[in-house]
């Protein structure tokens, strides 16, 4: 009878152009499919036993121990459809998560969305019933599901999540399984006919969860693996749909969950998969939103699952780390200013091109040379917190000398902010020196030196200090410049205003701990600082955040050296012992990561810039160079992007960033160099490059070059494409 049955309804979907895939089964009706590593695909199709009737079910089983998959939140406002987050993200799989979002908890990466602000949705011996439990993430392996929600009443659950520490919550209700306890079978009233059942408001939860509807749910097991699982419903004689209990009982039975959570239903039930259903969207099951059985029928929501595969590039380290970091910058003041660090004009060693080559052409990034602090608050909140402690009686005489001090350096600074200072001005004037004395034969007669910045007036003053100097050493040389709105790709293409930016899935940010928890837990004694300034430090605090004062408080003493030697704050001078600066660096270079890998994504048109105008000039046989000026962020992303020196590797503990991504990389006037060498008089051969960052030979990744520092030009730009293809969609 069940082999019947389950003909016929292949007869129904046969005629409907719907035709199950043929895979390998698993028991009647199930068929197991492996989408990637870690990561497996089960479809049930036919009569189920269990709640005795036909069905259709989509489950995803997640390895949570394999370190090449994370499950990630996503949150959409406006709302999108399952498939729209799925594609964005290049997602092995994504699954519909929460409820309307004024039932529920939303936080995604730190921001609390949304945090039950209904104090009920109707009057029932269940009030707000739709966020008693809750999934919970730190963004990558590490997914529990909790029935926190238990026992309190609403104002204790909003209290409750809204001081959660965790970076990602997705509340719901109602909880199947807890420690093995399958309580879905118990949510609602099982002695209710399903006519007593209709009787009630739709939103009852009763109802709700004990009628049949299309189903989400996520669960996951004692051995750590996690399951997204998806129930068609509303399709009479092909798939019915279930209650809570039924699809308690489902779970129990066939992944033997150890918790598990029903997610949003309904209308909204959709999940996909990479390679399988749609051939566009990858939605494997039927929503119902369309009326019709197919796999359009999504609806938008604002909350989604998704699994994110991690490139290899980020699983495993191209080169190893640089232990002894935090010595070096303890012992370096200068290092310890991080991003601004005056750059180092010293004579950097030099590899000999292979035999038979020279220098031809350099495409070029720099960042602008020395500036002002590019915030005023990095002058004015400690200025304002000195202000106010001097009628309060509440400065120390080192605060109040300081104050003297910030009061006349402010008359003037106010209206210096982010201007590039006269040692900016000469940093690119040895930069330019270096680079035309370090490779003549690319500035000959008949070269060709094309120059563009970003519309920042410190930048273009850079760009302006740096062709003067060209133009002095290499005078045959044909130097332009220019800045305009078609330069915002190859300068500063994540600006806001820049129509072309590029497109990519979400940086997937690998660590949850956000920029002020990082601050507090490793610098605990900053207050000892401020004691040094005030007699009462908590009271000149105030309401101010400490994170954002220490943030503007290490700009204001980092950027000191940028500054004219005359007009720097010598008070400052033992504000900061040396370890807690070096402690501060590593608490801002946190907070940059942060910042600067969304970045990677429309950064990766100036490696698309360097490529093309690479290859135009190697096939015209043109010498010159092809220079552009912009900002730190954008060398800090292009670092990441093409794992120079390592830098692209997130290792698996925040506490370990230091040893591959360093700030103090990114100097003022920091720059990347990629010089391209060609056989003298035509003779056949290879192009070649060199990589050289801040005018020191670097490493590109796990690239092989030919000889020492020396790439062949092919495989760079495969390298390159590769790079770039983990950030854009192309």
């Amino acid at each position: 009878m069940k082999l019947r049955f389950y003909s016929i309804l292949c007869l129904l979907l046969l005629l409907q152009g719907v035709v199950p895939s043929a895979a390998q089964t698993f028991g009647d009706g199930w068929e197991v499919k492996t989408v990637t590593e870690g990561v497996t695909y089960y479809h049930f199709f036919g009569q189920d036993e269990v709640s005795g009737s036909p069905q259709q079910v989509f489950a995803i089983d997640l390895d949570l121990s394999n370190p090449r998959y994370a499950l990630r939140f996503s949150h959409s406002n406006p709302s999108e459809t399952t498939s729209d987050v799925f594609l964005r993200n290049r997602a092995v799989v994504a699954m519909n998560a929460c409820y309307e979002a004024s039932s529920t908890v939303i936080k995604v990466d730190g921001w609390l969305w949304s945090c039950m602000p209904y104090n009920t949705v109707f009057e029932t011996p269940v009030p707000n019933w739709k966020s008693e439990a809750a999934v919970y993430t730190d963004g990558g392996r590490d997914v529990r599901i909790s029935f926190d929600g238990k026992g309190l009443d609403i104002a204790a659950r909003r209290a409750f999540y809204a001081s959660c520490t965790e970076a990602n919550i997705f509340s719901s209700a109602p909880m199947l399984v807890d420690d093995f306890d399958p309580i879905g079978e118990r949510f609602a009233d099982s002695t209710l006919t399903q006519e007593a059942l209709l009787q009630l408001e739709y939103e009852d939860p009763v109802r709700h969860q004990g009628v049949r509807h299309p189903r989400s749910a996520v669960a996951k097991t004692a051995d750590n693996h996690l399951i997204l699982i998806v129930v068609d419903g509303r399709r009479p004689g092909l798939s019915e749909g279930m209650s809570a209990r039924e699809l308690t009982r489902f779970l129990v039975r066939y992944f033997h969950p150890q918790y598990a959570l029903n997610m949003d239903g309904g209308g909204s039930s959709t999940l996909c998969v990479r390679g399988e259903g749609d051939a566009q969207t990858h939605v494997v099951n039927y929503p119902t939103n369309n009326k019709l059985y197919d796999h359009a029928g999504e609806r938008k929501v604002n909350s989604h699952f998704y699994i994110a595969e991690l490139p290899a590039a980020l699983s495993e380290p191209a080169l190893p780390p640089r232990l002894g970091v935090r010595e070096e910058v303890l012992s370096d003041w200068n290092k310890s200013s991080g991003l601004d660090c005056p750059y180092d004009l010293s004579p950097k060693p030099q590899t000999p091109a292979p035999k038979g080559y020279e220098a031809v052409f350099i495409s070029h990034y720099g960042r602008h040379g020395s500036r002002y602090a590019y915030t005023s608050k990095a002058y004015s909140i400690l200025l304002d917190m000195l202000r106010e402690g001097a009628p309060a009686d509440n400065l120390t005489p080192k605060g109040q000398s300081l104050l003297t001090q910030m009061e006349a350096f402010w008359e003037k600074a106010q209206y210096q902010v982010g201007d590039l200072t006269p040692l900016g001005w000469a940093q690119h004037q040895g930069i330019a020196e270096t680079m035309v004395h370090s490779f003549p034969s690319a500035f000959g007669k008949g070269s060709r030196v094309d120059a563009c910045s970003s519309p920042s007036v410190r930048a273009i003053i850079s760009m302006s200090s740096c062709c003067a100097a060209i133009s002095r050493e290499a005078p045959r040389a044909s130097v332009y410049a220019h800045q305009g709105m078609l330069d915002v790709q190859a300068t500063r293409p994540n600006s806001g205003s820049n129509p072309f930016r590029y497109q990519g899935p979400d940086a997937l940010m690998p660590y949850a701990e956000s920029s002020p928890a990082f601050f507090y837990r490793r610098f605990p004694g900053y207050k000892d600082v401020l004691a040094r300034l005030f007699k009462d430090p908590s009271a000149a605090l105030g309401k101010r955040d400490a994170y954002d004062v220490f943030f503007n408080l290490y700009m204001l003493v980092a950027g000191m050296n940028s500054i004219p030697e005359e007009e720097r704050l010598s008070e400052l001078d033992g504000l900061l012992t040396p370890e807690e600066f070096a402690t501060l660096w590593e608490t801002d270079g946190y907070e940059r990561f942060r910042e600067y890998l969304y970045y990677c994504t429309p950064c990766s048109s100036i490696i698309d810039d360097m490529v093309a105008k690479a290859d135009e000039r190697l096939s015209k046989g043109e010498r010159g160079a092809d220079l552009r000026f912009g900002h730190d962020h954008v060398v800090m992303a292009l670092l990441m992007i093409t794992d120079l020196e390592g830098f692209g590797y997130h290792p698996p503990s925040q506490d370990d960033l230091v040893y591959w991504f360093q700030t103090f990389r990114s100097p003022m006037a920091a720059n990347i160099q990629m010089v391209f060498y060609k056989p003298r008089c035509g003779r056949a051969g290879e192009p070649l490059v060199k990589v050289l960052l801040n005018g020191e030979e670097a490493r590109l990744g796990n690239l092989t070059p030919v000889q020492g520092p020396y790439y062949e030009w092919s495989d760079v730009r495969a390298y390159l494409k590769d790079r770039t293809a983990l950030f854009v969609n192309y």
